[in-house]
């Protein structure tokens, strides 16, 4: 399984319950990352990528992904026991939050693979870094 997080400088994911910032252009990138894939996301997730087809909406994705399936992770829990690929799209901008990436990559065997950086349609630099396990 592959998991897909947004993350602000200070690795901040929501605050109060709501995602912190949101992009047209990385949704539209994560979109044509995936199309290969079947992506999972929750209902909450779903409602910006509204505009979109290419996803699948459900509650409990975690339970339902398969091994080669990419899961967008804002608002649910998720377990790395079966997850080969990490994916962390970095606002360049800091947000109040009280939710955050926590997960220690190296420690749990994920290496940085790749990084590029996109301009988005409201950051204009959003960096995209692709961590893979083993």
């Amino acid at each position: 399984m592959k998991l897909i997080f947004c993350v602000d400088k200070k690795n901040g994911i929501m605050f109060f319950g709501k995602r912190q910032s949101q992009d047209s252009v990385l949704r539209k990138w994560i979109i044509a990352h995936t199309a290969d894939s079947k992506l999972w996301m929750s209902n909450y997730s779903a409602e910006q990528f509204s505009d979109l087809s290419g996803y699948i909406a459900d509650d409990d994705y975690n339970a339902k992904a398969g091994k080669d399936d990419y899961c967008f992770v804002e608002n649910n829990n998720y377990n790395l026991e079966n997850v080969n690929e990490i994916i962390i799209c970095r606002w360049k901008r800091q947000y109040p939050a009280d939710l955050f990436f926590n997960i220690d990559l190296k420690a749990n065997g994920f290496r940085n693979v790749r990084s590029e950086d996109i301009v988005g349609s409201s950051h204009d630099k959003i960096t995209i870094e692709i961590y893979k396990r083993g």
